[in-house]
C-alpha cells in the first residue's frame, strides 16, 4: 500500500467579514455617541417666589407620590384617557386655567400624562403649583 503525500494549503484568513464587522461597529458608535450632548445638559430648577399667589380658578389635577391622580377632588385611573375624559368634563373652553399639583416624589411618567391629556385636548394654559418658600 502506498499512500501519497498530501499538498498542504495553507490556511488563508479572510479579511473582509472583519473588515465589514469593524466598519458596522465604528458606524454604530459614532452615530450613539453624538445623542450623547443631549443627556449632559444641566437643568437648573428656579425656586418658587411669587409676588402674588394666583387665583386658584380652574381645573385642579393632584398627583401623589405613587402617581394616583385626582381631578377636582374626584380620583381618576391613572390611564391618559380617563384623565382626559375627566378633563374635558370640567373643562370649559380652550382658555381653562391647568393647576397641577405634583408631589415631589411623583412620578414623571405621570406629569407627561396629565400634560399630554390636556395639551390633547387643547387646553393651553397649565401651571405648576409650587409650595411658597416662607423668608425666615
Amino acid at each position: 500500500m502506498q499512500f501519497r503525500k498530501r499538498s498542504r494549503e495553507e490556511p488563508e484568513i479572510n479579511l473582509v467579514p472583519m473588515i465589514d464587522v469593524l466598519l458596522m461597529t465604528l458606524i454604530f458608535l459614532v452615530l450613539t455617541t453624538s445623542f450623547a450632548h443631549e443627556s449632559a445638559l444641566k437643568v437648573e430648577l428656579p425656586e418658587a417666589h411669587p409676588t402674588r399667589p394666583l387665583k386658584a380658578q380652574g381645573i385642579h389635577i393632584v398627583i401623589d407620590a405613587a402617581g394616583d391622580f385626582a381631578v377636582d377632588g374626584v380620583l381618576v385611573p391613572g390611564t391618559e384617557r380617563a384623565i382626559m375624559g375627566a378633563l374635558s368634563a370640567h373643562a370649559h373652553g380652550p382658555n381653562t386655567l391647568v393647576i397641577l399639583y405634583a408631589d415631589r416624589k411623583a412620578p414623571y411618567r405621570a406629569v407627561v400624562h396629565a400634560l399630554d391629556a390636556a395639551r390633547r385636548l387643547g387646553l393651553g394654559r397649565i401651571v405648576f403649583a409650587t409650595k411658597v418658600h416662607q423668608a425666615s
